[in-house]
């Protein structure tokens, strides 16, 4: 390859209409004002020389104004600029850093005005979470007892309701405040009809919420009455044979005129559950009756009982009901109602737990007509009752019967009508109930 001559003849000098660089001269001196005035948009400015002109145009407008500040002022006639805006506030160098006033922007939150008082977190209001706390814990107490309840109500022993056949409703006196429950002690249950025994002992039991007490009511075993399902007149504990539990319902209901609203039988072995299971009854023994129960032992299961107040546990608390001997029939039922009542006292005295515990024992022993629903308004009502106490008699009423021999037996002839009402009053108006005297041979 040949090399390149760059002493050939040919002009190699700019056009005219090309030489963008010689038609103004660049005077490189940037210290000539002379330069700056007449090439300022070509040849570019003095930095120093601006800034002090800057700094003189600053000081004059400072001058003018009179109050040590700098005057912010808008050309109106820039294109660019906002004719109807608000004059701008002035402000000094040393506000610089702050903004002037503006309006505020939409979506933009404005500043409380201060009130003097320390700005601190709002305090939350504690009650609903108090009450919300109470409710959880009432929530589960309710919870827990609905549980225990029907723990409990699932081991009883259900009958069926038989409806009284023998007597009308319309012919029984009821109240919607009172629950009459019969409770029926035997001796042994058995599941053979033909094989039921005697009713050991009958008490009527009535919660009266319209004065607020429980009322007991023995009925005397031997009392001569008609029972209907058998058609004559028999023993009243006879009753239980002839017709089974129910049958000793419709005898008092057709006999005495009140309506019963279910029965319980509770057998020995349930009563001696019960009583240890509340951690025994107190009770005042005599000396007499201490001395038939422990030089008896066969008769009472080998059991012994000293006298005085003392606490007995359910073996010494059976002999101590079933005691017969030494005196009538109705101081053995007195007997009976005092044991009975310390037991729902000591019910109600050992607490939610403790009754759950004595109830959930002595459940798989109780049999009754009453449904699961009547069973917890029953204990609502003794809740109710039992704070105002208990009141005790017996039937027949004192001078509304004697003594008398039926088919070679020794039995009670009453007056009906006269025991009719007295139970009536007894049971239905606190103000005539009355008590019966026991009676001695």
């Amino acid at each position: 390859m040949a090399p390149r001559n760059f002493n050939d003849d040919r002009d190699r000098s700019v056009p005219p209409e090309e030489d963008y660089y010689g038609k103004v001269p660049v005077d490189l001196n940037f210290n000539s004002r002379e330069s700056r005035n007449s090439f300022e948009d070509e040849a570019g400015i003095n930095p120093a020389e601006e800034y002090n002109k800057y700094y003189r145009e600053q000081e004059q407008r400072r001058t003018q104004s009179g109050t040590g500040e700098i005057p912010i002022q808008r050309k109106t006639e820039d294109k660019y600029s906002y004719r109807n805006a608000p004059q701008r506030q002035t402000y000094s160098r040393d506000d610089l850093r702050y903004s002037p006033d503006r309006p505020p922007r939409a979506n933009e939150k404005t500043a409380a005005p201060k009130t003097g008082k320390s700005k601190g977190r709002k305090k939350k209001n504690p009650v609903p979470k108090v009450l919300t706390g109470i409710l959880a814990v009432v929530l589960v107490i309710v919870i827990a007892a609905t549980a225990m309840v029907e723990s409990v109500l699932g081991k009883v022993n259900y009958d069926e309701k038989e409806e009284n056949q023998y007597v009308s409703a319309s012919e029984l006196r009821s109240s919607a405040k009172v629950t009459n429950i019969l409770l029926l002690g035997v001796d042994a249950r058995s599941d053979d009809e033909d094989e039921a025994s005697r009713a050991d002992s009958m008490m009527l039991i009535s919660f009266d919420r319209e004065h607020g007490c429980i009322k007991m009511t023995s009925f005397l075993r031997d009392s001569w009455v008609y029972i209907p399902v058998a058609d004559k007149k028999q023993r009243l504990n006879a009753a239980c044979t002839y017709g089974g539990y129910s049958g000793v319902v419709d005898t008092i209901e057709y006999n005495f005129g009140v309506d019963i609203d279910g029965y319980v039988v509770a057998d020995f072995e349930m009563f001696k559950v019960m009583v240890d299971s509340i951690g025994g009854v107190e009770v005042t023994v005599t000396e007499e009756e201490a001395k038939e129960v422990t030089n008896h032992p066969g008769r009472y299961g080998n059991v012994e009982l000293d006298s005085g107040t003392y606490t007995l546990t359910g073996e010494q608390a059976l002999a101590y009901c079933r005691i017969r001997k030494i005196d009538t029939d109705w101081k053995r039922t007195e007997r009976q109602r005092t044991v009975i009542e310390a037991i729902i006292k000591g019910v109600v005295s050992s607490g939610p737990v403790g009754a759950y515990r004595a109830a959930s024992n002595v459940a798989p022993y109780i049999e009754t007509d009453l449904s699961k629903g009547e069973i917890r308004g029953l204990v609502l009502d003794a809740l109710m009752c039992v704070g105002g106490g208990f009141q005790q008699n017996s039937c027949p009423f004192d001078g509304t019967w004697e003594y008398a021999t039926h088919g070679g037996a020794s039995v009670i002839d009453l007056n009906e009508e006269e025991n009719k009402s007295k139970l009536i009053d007894y049971i239905y108006n606190a103000d005539k109930s009355e008590e019966s005297e026991s009676e001695s041979q």
